[in-house]
């Protein structure tokens, strides 16, 4: 029964460590590398942030998908990250009025894109995503804090 319980809390805690991986080589782990925010990704990986840099909105979440795989769902001040095969994905964010962006990974790279949030009058939020650069990115992501739990 001992060596039973230590078995299952090895596999719990691998899988802890490995992250919820979905189909189509889609991680949706937690920043890469052991320090948060170390913007380090694995040489057969490529890395995406989506981040919601402003306070337009507040607290209403707008949920993100990868190539139709929900990740999460972002609010105002927030990010999320998603290890993902190298190769073209589709990013999708759903507000009042949805929007898509195909954006091309690279190995051991990590692919930047800001969710831009836009309150219309007597409706729920517009979103824009849009590709940023790795400098301003990760100033970002540095700032503010991960995406609640899904």
């Amino acid at each position: 029964s001992g060596r039973w319980s230590r078995r299952v809390a090895a596999a719990l805690l691998w899988m802890l460590v490995a992250g919820c991986t979905a189909p189509g080589g889609l991680s949706m782990a937690e920043p890469p590398g052991v320090a948060p925010k170390s913007f380090a990704v694995a040489a057969h990986e490529a890395g995406i942030y989506i981040i919601r840099s402003e306070r337009v909105g507040g607290a209403i979440p707008l949920e993100v998908l990868i190539d139709g795989n929900r990740i999460g769902a972002t609010v105002a001040r927030s990010y999320l990250y998603a290890a993902v095969s190298p190769g073209v994905h589709m990013l999708e964010s759903r507000g009042d009025i949805r929007s898509t962006l195909e954006v091309e990974t690279k190995a051991g790279t990590i692919t930047y894109v800001s969710q831009v949030v836009e309150m219309q009058y007597l409706t729920s939020p517009r979103t824009r995503l849009r590709t940023v650069h790795a400098a301003q990115g990760q100033e970002w992501v540095r700032e503010l804090k991960a995406a609640p739990p899904r």
